[in-house]
């Protein structure tokens, strides 16, 4: 469907990206105008497939251009109102927003039905889910096309609604805050520990923070506070993000395991928190049930889905849950 793709952005998201593509068979040009920073791209992707340019004007014949720049609704706005005077009527132009509406940033476009969000998850060429969120305005057909054609790249993607955090922050950003929010009753790592034996998750949540980085998880979470109650940042991780990481030794044999009447309490917290998003998801239909197992499952790591969690229970069971969670929202 492409063939002349542009990343405009070359920091840590923008050069992942570019990474991704072309090593999916991809030719991709990288554009940024700070020569320290495409510099520093150039060594991190020494790949034939990558051309790396300094003036926007060497994309003009891009068919798509995926925006990658600093996370800012006016600079997000410029970036984009400047691309859609250089590029050809038939490109297709997209966001890689994280924290902003999509909608917000294609309200300056002229024609903003070739404009959607093409939203990968940190780290991109890692992660496999890419998020593709249509504004109203949005071309129905052009956002089915390129949902399929980000499939083809080895990707899964997932249609979403134009929505605070999208769906994959959205579900699991409440159980990470939850988890530090417990560090009041245990260390990370048995908190990990936890996590991994009881509810079956591949890495726990403060080695998840670690891989990603407490600045943006710290970041993504202040952003879904506008969700209201059970979307609040936990105050732990905010003042924790400054140190970089969580320290966590996962071989420390010094660590005791936690008492069982603790690990109860900690377990039924963090399957509220994982069950809360998922029912606010599908209440309001943000996307499907299928999509939101997959993402569950495939890019968040857990044994069982929000949507498979609450199937598992009736009404009053999964409320409960979700109530035991809710109740520790201040901390």
């Amino acid at each position: 469907m492409f063939t002349r793709i542009a990343i405009v952005g070359a920091g840590l998201m923008g050069t992942g990206i570019a990474r991704h593509l072309a090593s999916n068979g991809n030719a991709v040009i990288a554009y940024d105008a700070d020569a320290r920073k495409l510099q520093q791209a150039r060594d991190d992707n020494p790949l034939p497939a990558i051309r790396y340019v300094s003036a926007l004007t060497d994309i003009a014949d891009a068919d798509l251009v995926i925006e990658a720049v600093f996370e800012d609704l006016a600079v997000k706005q410029t970036v984009i109102r400047e691309l859609e005077s250089i590029v050809s009527k038939d490109c297709v132009l997209a966001t890689n927003t994280s924290s902003l509406l999509v909608r917000d940033i294609a309200a300056v476009l002229d024609t903003p039905s070739r404009f959607l969000g093409i939203h990968y998850n940190n780290p991109a060429d890692m992660n496999p889910i890419v998020e593709i969120i249509a504004t109203a305005e949005t071309s129905k057909p052009l956002a089915s096309a390129v949902t399929t054609w980000m499939s083809s790249t080895g990707k899964l993607a997932i249609a979403c609604a134009d929505t605070t955090g999208f769906i994959l922050n959205r579900q699991s950003l409440p159980y990470i805050n939850e988890a530090a929010r417990c560090v009041a009753l245990a260390t990370p790592l048995q908190v990990d520990r936890l996590a991994v034996s009881r509810l079956g998750v591949g890495l726990g949540p403060f080695a998840v923070m670690n891989l990603v980085g407490l600045d943006v998880m710290a970041a993504a979470s202040r952003n879904l506070a506008s969700l209201g109650h059970g979307y609040q940042p936990a105050a732990r991780l905010q003042s924790q993000a400054p140190a970089g990481a969580w320290q966590i030794d996962a071989d420390d044999a010094r660590t005791p395991d936690l008492p069982a009447d603790m690990a109860d309490a900690i377990e039924a917290r963090l399957l509220g928190a994982m069950m809360f998003p998922g029912k606010d998801i599908l209440e309001q239909q943000l996307c499907s049930r299928d999509d939101l197992h997959l993402i569950c499952r495939e890019a968040l790591g857990y044994a069982r889905s929000s949507p498979e969690l609450l199937e598992a229970m009736d009404a009053d069971q999964a409320d409960r849950s979700i109530e035991t969670y809710l109740r520790h929202q201040s901390g």
